[in-house]
């Protein structure tokens, strides 16, 4: 039989390193749950925040077919403005898949922005500021015009370019 003195030291030196062991993979799944949390929460507030930009532009396009109250449509275009702002951090490497219908092809190899998406991103803040712009002047004809410029060019072309199918309901 071995030197019950050293199975003693065996396991004295080894406790602390099984310990150690199973803590940091218990840091490492926390770490990893924490990541997947993230990912679903920065998710589902990009789909709000669509949804959101989805609402004011609708409320925009019944203003103006309304003629009901030029303040509002300016109001609507100064909060599409300030979001066209935000556009650029909704979208972190690692956030497609599951409910989230943005296509991989919106970052790089490098899980960067693609220049593409983030030109298009600034040329959706100039038309929604322009869009502003013409609204404090009062005439509807323009702000009609322009709020087809800004749903071609700071929508449609994202959408068109990154965005996905439609999933379909489960049954």
């Amino acid at each position: 039989m071995g030197n019950p003195m050293n199975v003693h030291h065996k396991l004295f030196v080894s406790a602390p390193l099984i310990l150690l062991l199973s803590l940091s993979g218990l840091c490492l799944s926390s770490h990893v749950y924490a990541a997947d949390k993230d990912r679903a929460a920065m998710m589902r507030y990009r789909s709000l925040f669509m949804e959101t930009k989805g609402k004011h532009a609708k409320a925009i396009k019944l203003l103006i077919k309304s003629k009901l109250s030029l303040k509002h449509i300016a109001t609507h275009g100064e909060a599409l403005a300030a979001m066209a702002d935000d556009m650029l951090i909704l979208f972190p490497a690692g956030t497609a898949g599951g409910k989230s219908r943005v296509t991989d092809n919106i970052w790089d190899k490098n899980g960067k922005l693609t220049d593409d998406f983030v030109a298009k991103v600034t040329d959706m803040r100039s038309q929604a500021q322009e869009f502003v712009r013409i609204a404090k002047e009062g005439n509807y004809k323009k702000i009609k015009k322009q709020m087809g410029r800004f749903a071609n060019k700071g929508c449609r072309s994202c959408h068109t370019d990154y965005r996905g199918e439609e999933f379909e309901p489960k049954k």
